[in-house]
């Protein structure tokens, strides 16, 4: 377990899974997380054993100090040992506690697992550019923005940008 500021990470399991599909199925955040369709029971638990279990990845819940609650799940994945990098996602699920600063406590803390426990040396991620909120997040834990990738994304109604963010281990 880590813990900073007001979050804790614990490693995803089987108890955040229920709480993970409804979130993954949630239009919204489909649509912020570039999400075709719902995730059904079977698909859910087909990626909790593969995915989840596997090594080139770091997946994490994020619960609330204050009052122990699952608000999300941030995970390091496609972990390269070789070049020493690996992409970071997040997902703030519980509506009420979006937009409070606990998404970037969250980067912050996966990041330092990934430079102090995985010896990585640089994190990336992609965020699209209609979310707004994950840019100031990702801002704030120290990251970076490296490219733009024009139309990088078709929404069914019109292409949109995704951003290039890195956060150097030094």
């Amino acid at each position: 377990m880590m813990t900073a500021g007001r979050v804790r990470l614990v490693p995803l399991d089987r108890n955040h899974l229920n709480q993970t599909r409804q979130w993954a199925s949630d239009p919204e955040l489909m649509r912020l997380m570039d999400r075709q369709r719902p995730v059904t029971v079977e698909e859910h638990e087909i990626w909790f054993n593969t995915v989840v279990q596997g090594d080139d990845c770091a997946y994490f819940a994020i619960e609330t100090l204050e009052d122990p609650a699952h608000v999300g799940n941030v995970w390091l994945w496609n972990i390269d040992q070789r070049h020493r990098k690996a992409e970071l996602r997040i997902v703030i699920g519980d509506e009420a506690t979006r937009g409070q600063g606990l998404g970037a406590e969250a980067i912050d803390l996966a990041c330092r697992h990934g430079f102090q426990n995985l010896g990585l040396h640089r994190v990336y991620a992609y965020v699209l550019a209609l979310n707004p909120t994950a840019l100031r997040a990702f801002a704030r834990a120290g990251f970076g923005v490296e490219g733009t990738l024009r139309d990088d994304r078709w929404t069914g109604e019109r292409y949109i940008d995704s951003y290039l963010l890195a956060r150097v281990h030094l």
